[in-house]
């Protein structure tokens, strides 16, 4: 879910902003890039899978919980002269 609203409000399309998003887990090989790029919802997605998370092994269920941690970026291109930073501080 994406809840950005300056796109509407400030004019730009969504599919302006390109979005990194960097997961870091056990087995970075076995992230399905492609499906994780299918499912967000905005932007122009570029994914990497990286050394990180945690493996947690039950011994009691014989099963592995699976701690992913991922970071998402996004960025918009900015015009030059487009904006400036405001002469008044408070406002």
């Amino acid at each position: 879910h994406s809840s950005i609203v300056l796109f509407k409000s400030l004019g730009y399309d969504h599919r302006d902003m390109r979005v990194q998003v960097t997961i870091g887990v056990q087995q970075p090989d076995q992230v399905d890039i492609a499906k994780v790029c299918a499912e967000l919802p905005r932007g122009r997605a570029e994914v990497t899978a990286v050394l990180g998370g945690l493996d947690v092994h039950d011994a009691q269920q014989d099963s592995t919980h699976v701690i992913a941690t991922a970071a998402i970026e996004a960025f918009l291109p900015i015009e030059p002269g487009r904006w400036r930073l405001s002469d008044q501080v408070g406002t």
